[in-house]
């Protein structure tokens, strides 16, 4: 079995590999959010993935650094569009 990329999730570090070599995965966005729907299942694990999954993305896709630094941020911007959600308290079904 192959190594997992976030603890307690069923997603395996070669997914991401496979990801970019067969289905066109172009971003860590994209993987963390698409792909694996992790960003959507857990947040705080998708943060920690993230630089695994551009480490493995920058070597399918002969990355350089710069390359690697803009996936970071961007997906550091992405996730943060989860905590207003993530914080928000709900009363009989609506937000307050």
């Amino acid at each position: 079995m192959g190594k997992r990329l976030a603890h307690g999730y069923p997603i395996l570090e070669a997914e991401v590999a496979y990801c970019a070599r067969h289905e066109y995965c172009e971003s860590a966005v994209d993987f963390i959010a698409r792909r694996s729907r992790l960003a959507f299942l857990d947040t705080d694990a998708a943060r920690r993935a993230v630089p695994r999954v551009i480490q493995i993305l920058a070597a399918e896709h002969k990355w350089d650094k710069s390359r690697q630094k803009q996936e970071l941020q961007k997906a550091k911007e992405f996730l943060e569009t989860f905590k207003s959600s993530r914080n928000a308290q709900f009363h009989d079904g609506k937000h307050n």
